[in-house]
């Protein structure tokens, strides 16, 4: 009797720790076979621009696709400390960098949201994979009365400056 009660407390106990692991992984991250880079954890370790994951098609011909190899981008202390405060609170620029190519339009575009004073994170969001075309179209989209190209052309200008100022010691 004894025995079968510690046998039905320790499968509750069980149950119980499995529900909360369970409950800590997102709903729509349940029970399927990932298979795009999450750590396991439901946890995505690069999202790429808007969270959307960026792939391209496989150049052999055939419809699959392939994940580009997700870069992190070089951010050092300098730099860093110039894009922190153009970020939003608490955002941390190396995080914020996640799914762009290239470091000069990661900082173009965090320029680019700071001058047109629209979010940053939707501004990444409407971008498919980070390059300065994109970035227009977002600008389009989100501030349709701006002139996208001038403002590409103003944020990659000053993203070149601040990338060039913090190499400098």
């Amino acid at each position: 009797m004894k025995s079968m009660r510690t046998a039905a407390l320790l499968s509750m106990a069980i149950f119980v720790f499995t529900a909360f692991g369970y409950a800590q992984i997102p709903q729509d991250m349940r029970g399927r076979d990932r298979g795009d880079g999450s750590d396991g954890g439901g946890r995505v370790n690069n999202p790429g621009v808007g969270s959307t994951g960026i792939s391209h098609s496989n150049p052999g011909g055939d419809k699959s696709t392939t994940s580009i190899a997700p870069k992190e981008l070089s951010i050092n202390d300098k730099l860093a400390g110039t894009l922190k405060p153009l970020l939003p609170e608490g955002i941390d620029p190396r995080v914020a960098s996640n799914g762009f190519q290239d470091l000069k339009d990661f900082v173009a575009t965090v320029r680019a949201a700071n001058n047109l004073k629209v979010p940053f994170n939707e501004l990444k969001h409407k971008m498919a994979d980070g390059s300065s075309k994109e970035l227009q179209k977002a600008i389009h989209a989100l501030k349709p009365d701006a002139d996208p190209k001038a403002e590409v052309k103003k944020a990659s200008e000053q993203a070149k400056q601040d990338i060039k100022d913090s190499k400098q010691s």
